[in-house]
């Protein structure tokens, strides 16, 4: 699961992996290792200078911190540079049960839109406590080389479920069907939290079951299996998410007359597509489906795509999707369907490095365009 920076005010945007995902805390028979994967991308409207980052570890054994591994053990690099040959240092310090590990540029690294980078913080294990920890970090950038450099800050929460914690395989037996019939959505799952399924304004707890027969579909349907444990401040949330393309969903019309050929499947569109860490709305005005796929270069990190689906201004689900990029082969095209409902608002993130590809195209049913919405 990638994280998205909170509110802060950063000139540099920043996305924060965890690996693995979701994160377990540890036990004496069990150690859970983490790594944190912080990708760093410029901004071609306010490029600066980058002289250091700050990534601050809640450091102790409590439920808001992360992990109590002695400093001198956690381990840091750096992945995919661009420009390539960035020089950069590290040192990590312990105070007042915060760990930070800074990451220091030995030379100007001038952080415009083609600039990104990823510090790597590993070879620490999670604690044993199950909570949320919030992690800090801190940027030191200027406007000009040699200018004092202003420190700004954004925090991302890392919430730890318990050691047993599995929910994963959240999926249809079908994913397209005729109107009129149903899927059986299936998914692994530990007990003790709530369980939850949302779709098209419905909902259905489903604590003890992992697998649930759904409705007669009459439209493209996203579901969204979420996972609640906890409560007030320690409340924490996992979701996962699918959707099912139905092939001549209804239609809803006043008066429709029809004179020679009718077409439901429009053709195929092409649009502008976000650039490398960034984000962009679409408007869909008929139903439709996004088609294409993802590629990373070998050996670098993942490339991903989030899409996120609105309707009256509610997220109706999200589906996210990432490359594997084995150095011992080329990449894989990483397959992408994103079925979108007419009059839904979609915003599109792709999280990559340069290079890396995202090629989609819109398939309307009927003659409606995606269109790119200015906001």
């Amino acid at each position: 699961m990638i994280l998205h920076s909170q509110d802060g005010d950063t000139v540099l945007t920043y996305t924060l992996t965890p690996v693995p995902t979701p994160v377990n805390v540890s036990t004496p028979q069990k150690p859970e290792p983490l790594r944190l994967e912080l990708t760093i991308r410029g901004d071609a409207d306010t490029p600066v200078y980058l002289d250091r980052v700050d990534i601050a570890l809640p450091h102790g054994t409590g439920e808001t911190h992360l992990t109590n591994t002695a400093v001198t053990s956690i381990n840091t690099t750096t992945d995919y540079e661009s420009p390539p040959d960035q020089r950069w240092s590290t040192d990590a310090s312990l105070a007042d049960n915060i760990a930070t590990v800074t990451f220091s540029a030995r030379q100007p690294v001038y952080a415009d839109g083609d600039f990104t980078v990823t510090l790597i913080v590993y070879a620490f294990l999670v604690n044993e406590v199950v909570g949320t920890a919030d992690v800090l970090v801190t940027e030191w950038t200027s406007p000009k080389d040699g200018d004092e450099p202003t420190d700004r800050s954004t925090g991302f929460p890392i919430d730890k479920w318990p050691a047993d914690f599995t929910f994963r395989n959240f999926r249809p037996d079908k994913v397209t069907v005729a109107n009129g019939e149903s899927v059986t959505l299936r998914w692994e799952r530990s007990r003790g939290p709530k369980y939850t399924l949302y779709w098209d304004g419905g909902s259905q707890p489903v604590d003890n079951l992992s697998s649930w027969p759904s409705h007669d579909l009459e439209h493209t349907t996203g579901f969204m299996l979420v996972a609640v444990d906890g409560t007030g401040t320690g409340r924490r949330t996992y979701a996962l998410t699918t959707a099912v393309t139905v092939t001549e969903p209804n239609l809803l019309v006043g008066n429709l007359d029809v004179n020679g050929v009718t077409q439901l499947q429009g053709p195929r569109h092409q649009f502008p597509l976000p650039g490398v860490g960034t984000s962009q709305y679409y408007k869909a005005y008929t139903d439709g489906t996004l088609v294409g796929y993802l590629s990373g270069r070998s050996g670098a990190p993942g490339a991903t795509l989030a899409a996120t689906v609105y309707r009256a201004g509610q997220n109706e689900y999200t589906m996210r999707f990432t490359s594997e990029n084995p150095a011992a082969k080329p990449p894989d095209e990483t397959p992408i369907t994103v079925p979108v409902p007419q009059d839904a608002e979609v915003l599109l993130y792709f999280g990559g490095q340069s290079g890396d590809t995202l090629d989609l195209v819109w398939l309307p049913q009927g003659t409606g365009e995606f269109e790119v919405m200015t906001r």
